[in-house]
């Protein structure tokens, strides 16, 4: 097995000692920086075996990552490989926000080439969390913008 690239991190006891929320917040800004420096990807024993975060953990916070088009979720047979989306263009001219959502657009880049990240982002005073995100592979996104216009034709009529 390869060994894997890691950047900086708290000392043990000093991430035991951060509270319930912080040390969510710790795990998943770091598994964010452990894949943006390991982008030939990387299963979950390859990390649990390099941190000290444990295997529950990281699988959790690497779910969270995917779920939000934050990383990139490969099934190889029983293997899971994540790959890091990288952000080459911030598309924030294009966000979308209302009393209720708020959608950010930005250009990444994974193995497979450049894709239009939709990201669903929660609306609150101080918070621009993301809750939900797709990727969408950039040299077809004429095609879903023609579905999307169909599906609005023949399927959201008011």
């Amino acid at each position: 097995m390869t060994s894997i690239v890691l950047p900086p991190m708290l000392e043990k006891d000093k991430y035991l000692s951060l509270s319930a929320s912080e040390k969510g917040e710790y795990a998943h800004n770091l598994l964010k920086e452990i894949l943006k420096l390991n982008h030939e990807g990387l299963t979950v024993p390859q990390i649990d075996t390099a941190i000290y975060l444990g295997h529950t953990s990281i699988w959790h916070h690497l779910e969270i990552l995917a779920s939000r088009a934050d990383c990139l979720k490969i099934k190889r047979g029983n293997v899971e490989l994540y790959f890091p989306n990288k952000v080459i263009e911030s598309l924030k001219e294009f966000d979308m926000e209302g009393e209720y959502y708020h959608y950010s657009f930005e250009l990444v880049e994974d193995i497979y080439g450049k894709f239009v990240r939709l990201q669903t982002r929660e609306k609150g005073e101080s918070s621009s969390a993301v809750e939900s995100g797709v990727i969408m592979r950039a040299d077809i996104i004429g095609d879903i913008i023609k579905s999307l216009t169909k599906i609005k034709k023949q399927h959201l009529k008011k």
